[in-house]
């Protein structure tokens, strides 16, 4: 039995010391590289380019509020506030129990233009949107694919806004549970 057992334990430090050789610990990087490069394209996947109408960026939401509800009178455009609220430190959330409900903790906020498209007035918080300014609160007059906000939606702001303008930003669109 003895030798028996000696011969497991030499064949066992043989198989450790072929895994932790060399070769295999190159292997092994190489498979964590890929399994990167396939994590980065999933979450590159994952994102949108979005074409926002912004009709102002503000720092507090009084003001912003204000502004949206001058655009949306002067446009006609319907003013959806999308059941957001301001939170100190946060910039906007949900309601604490829809956040929830769905992701299980509070305060939560996604950003517009992840399956709400469309022409009407909202306010989003900029910290969600990649290439915006961070801690303004921004009046979006429009949202949709890049390239595509309709010339009369812009004018009709614009009549209102005159220096209303368009930026773009990538909206992450996968599962956030």
């Amino acid at each position: 039995m003895k030798g028996k057992n000696k011969q497991g334990m030499a064949g066992l430090v043989e198989l450790i010391s072929f895994l932790f050789s060399k070769p295999m610990r190159r292997l092994f990087l190489l498979s964590l590289l890929g399994l990167g490069n396939l994590y980065a394209q999933a979450d590159n996947e994952c994102y949108a380019t979005r074409e926002f109408l912004i009709a102002g960026s503000l720092t507090d939401y009084a003001s912003a509020l204000q502004q949206a509800k001058k655009v949306a009178s002067g446009t006609g455009m319907k003013l959806d506030l999308r059941g957001l609220r301001p939170v100190p430190k946060v910039g906007l959330s949900f309601h604490d129990t829809v956040c929830a409900n769905e992701w299980g903790e509070a305060p939560c906020y996604v950003a517009r233009g992840r399956y709400d498209n469309g022409a009407y007035i909202s306010i989003e918080y900029s910290d969600a949107y990649d290439g915006f300014r961070p801690g303004y609160y921004i009046v979006v007059a429009h949202s949709g694919e890049a390239g595509k906000t309709p010339a009369a939606v812009l004018s009709n702001v614009r009549r209102i806004v005159p220096s209303a303008y368009i930026k773009s930003s990538k909206v992450y669109m996968c599962c956030m549970h």
